[in-house]
């Protein structure tokens, strides 16, 4: 079969344009140290690389989120234990009141427990770095704690205290909390409704408890009127502890989710990595057997082409 050599220049030509183009796509894929420069080069590893970014991605998301949770958590143990702090030195305050003591000492004792009141509602309305009432549920943006104040004027009873956060039974939150989520269907909760020990309005009602206490000292106080003081300052910090334990408890569990989140993260990546990652060293040798074949083929074509049957005659 005789081939023309119209027939020979033209396929020789479209030869050497395609050599061209995979040796410019090998330049390219060489100074980008990447495989894969368009989805056409591989479209299922493109697909697989797809779902390994939004993994990553995703990952990096939950790493942040379990910062924020941890900075929430760190922030409110740190205020909690102030109230601690607060509650049990005037437990201790109210252990060594008595009947029988003078006005004077009892003045003493009042002033105590007006400065252990006021320390207490003051914490309760505390708010973090972004200027948020942490213990205000959803309502961060308002004071949640209120209550008028009574020591001094000697009136009985003293007022209740009011609470504006997010109220139990609420649609957002049954409990008032925050949660985040810190990895794929897991979240951990980042702040407590404190009015469960505070228990404002309530038999419970720690800063009325407080104030009322301050009030019966300047005058007739009697050892019934004492206990019940110690009483509900005790179920207080009985439910202080157990927001405490729920913080600890959540803090080791971030440290278990973060460290696996890394471990994922580092393992999706590595294997990104490896999916577009160019051989280099079979790239160049690719390039250079390219480059030769089109030099090659170069010379052949300006050969082939100058021939003509006038050469011969």
């Amino acid at each position: 079969m005789r081939i023309s050599s119209l027939s020979y220049l033209t396929s020789s030509l479209a030869g050497m344009q395609n050599n061209q183009t995979s040796i410019a796509r090998l330049g390219e894929q060489i100074a980008s140290d990447t495989r894969i420069l368009s989805p056409k080069d591989d479209p299922l590893a493109t697909g697989k690389a797809i779902d390994l970014s939004n993994r990553v991605a995703l990952r990096g998301q939950h790493l942040a989120n379990q910062q924020k949770a941890e900075l929430s958590l760190s922030y409110e143990s740190t205020v909690l234990n102030a109230v601690r702090g607060v509650l049990e030195k005037v437990s201790q305050q109210i252990v060594e009141m008595g009947p029988a003591q003078n006005q004077e000492l009892r003045d003493q004792h009042a002033a105590v427990v007006n400065g252990a009141y006021n320390q207490l509602k003051d914490l309760a309305n505390t708010r973090d770095p972004e200027g948020r009432y942490i213990f205000g549920g959803f309502n961060s943006g308002s004071v949640p704690f209120a209550h008028t104040q009574a020591y001094g004027t000697a009136t009985n009873p003293s007022l209740a205290t009011s609470y504006a956060g997010t109220p139990y039974g609420s649609l957002t939150s049954p409990d008032g909390v925050r949660s985040i989520e810190v990895a794929t269907g897991r979240n951990i909760q980042v702040n407590d409704n404190l009015n469960v020990m505070f228990q404002a309005g309530n038999a419970n009602d720690i800063l009325q408890t407080l104030d009322q206490l301050a009030v019966d000292l300047n005058g007739a106080t009697t050892q019934a009127q004492l206990d019940a003081a110690l009483g509900k300052v005790s179920t207080a910090m009985t439910a202080l502890g157990k927001m405490e334990s729920r913080i600890a408890a959540s803090q080791v569990e971030l440290l278990e989710v973060g460290t696996s989140t890394r471990s994922l993260r580092l393992q999706e990546q590595n294997a990104l990595s490896d999916l577009l990652q160019l051989d280099k060293a079979a790239a160049i040798v690719e390039l250079q057997s390219r480059q030769t074949s089109l030099e090659a083929a170069q010379r052949a074509y300006a050969q082939t082409s100058r021939l003509s049957l006038f050469s011969y005659l």
